[in-house]
């Protein structure tokens, strides 16, 4: 049994928790200052110039790219809201570095997380940190209030360049009238449910719009496709459902680089499809 370091809760106060429960998403909160972010984007600038792809090419999990950004899952600024939320033992299951260029037609269509993860019960709560800042202009993320609430939507699978999903998964015919673009200044974070049905528009600026998702568990939370990985950023894990991720001590180490495309080939399996029936 592996344990982490213990934090008391608190940073939610009940109505933002009702809020929560009710909507399915918060925001915004406080996670780095402007000297973090720039470090962290100087970072992923010589990853992709020295490896010749970025790191937002990678699904599933992100955070073992680097050292900081590992780090960065377990900071107390970010897991204190998720514990108001899901508990004091959590894992994080799964991230990824959201990177859209300048003027770049890429997008991120209507989706719910839990529809390719694999996950029982649905209790995962996602953090997406804005490491630019993140507006409608520049294709901040959209979400649907109320929508964790039902059951799981249908989601058609068309691959598409410009879309950052992994397997192109689309709800179509949803009111978008009902979206409420989740705008975030740079070093905030929002907060949303894995049922919680949201995508993003293109970037129309002359400058990128990068954002890390961090996704979280409570350690109560089973794989549905067989045994994964995941890492405990906080309590106890008294289930065991997961086995341990290795931890970064260097920017792209290969093994791990390598561990990290032997994820993404999962999510990537057709086989896979759990909830969602492709088509």
């Amino acid at each position: 049994m592996t344990s982490a370091a213990q934090h008391m809760p608190g940073r939610l106060a009940p109505e933002q928790v009702a809020f929560y429960r009710e909507h399915g998403y918060l925001a915004p909160f406080r996670a780095l200052d402007g000297d973090e972010t720039a470090a962290m984007r100087a970072s992923l600038d010589a990853f992709e110039a020295a490896r010749g792809f970025s790191a937002g090419d990678i699904h599933m999990k992100g955070h073992l790219c680097f050292p900081w950004s590992h780090a960065l899952a377990a900071r107390p600024e970010i897991v204190d809201p998720v514990e108001d939320l899901i508990g004091p033992d959590i894992l994080l299951f799964a991230s990824k570095f959201w990177i859209k260029p300048p003027r770049s037609g890429r997008f991120v269509s209507w989706h719910q997380d839990s529809a390719y993860f694999g996950l029982d019960p649905h209790a995962l709560a996602a953090v997406w940190i804005a490491l630019t800042d993140s507006d409608r202009a520049n294709g901040c993320m959209r979400v649907i209030p109320g929508s964790h609430l039902g059951t799981a939507h249908w989601h058609r699978e068309t691959p598409d360049d410009d879309n950052l999903l992994g397997r192109g998964q689309t709800i179509e015919g949803l009111d978008e009238s009902k979206a409420v673009d989740l705008e975030l200044s740079e070093g905030e974070f929002s907060i949303h449910h894995e049922r919680t049905v949201h995508g993003s528009l293109p970037n129309r600026t002359d400058g990128p719009r990068i954002g890390l998702a961090l996704f979280y568990i409570p350690t109560s939370v089973r794989s549905t496709i067989g045994r994964r990985a995941a890492t405990l950023v906080r309590g106890v894990d008294r289930f065991g459902h997961w086995d341990d991720e290795p931890v970064p001590e260097v920017d792209g180490d290969p093994a791990i680089l390598d561990y990290m495309r032997a994820a993404q080939r999962r999510y990537h399996d057709p086989a896979y499809t759990q909830e969602a029936s492709g088509g």
